[in-house]
């Protein structure tokens, strides 16, 4: 299940990615969270990968769309 993060006093006037973390009124995309609630250091946009450091979750950022890839140990 994926989830979305939302800073304190966020108004959500559009769809929100999976994993995203929005911040501000209107509400912006400000990056990425992991499943555990861990920032993950990856751009808003383009292509990347990146592992939850708590649970060892493996992100994959393709087009700008996050998808957990494969779950921690």
């Amino acid at each position: 299940m994926a989830g979305w993060t939302f800073g304190a006093g966020s108004v959500v006037n559009r769809d929100v990615p999976a994993f995203a973390l929005m911040l501000g009124v209107p509400a912006r995309h400000a990056g990425w969270m992991s499943r555990f609630g861990e920032r993950l250091p990856l751009a808003t946009q383009g292509d990347g990968e990146a592992t939850c450091p708590s649970t060892g979750d493996r992100y994959v950022l393709r087009h700008g769309v996050l998808h957990l890839e494969t779950r921690g140990g």
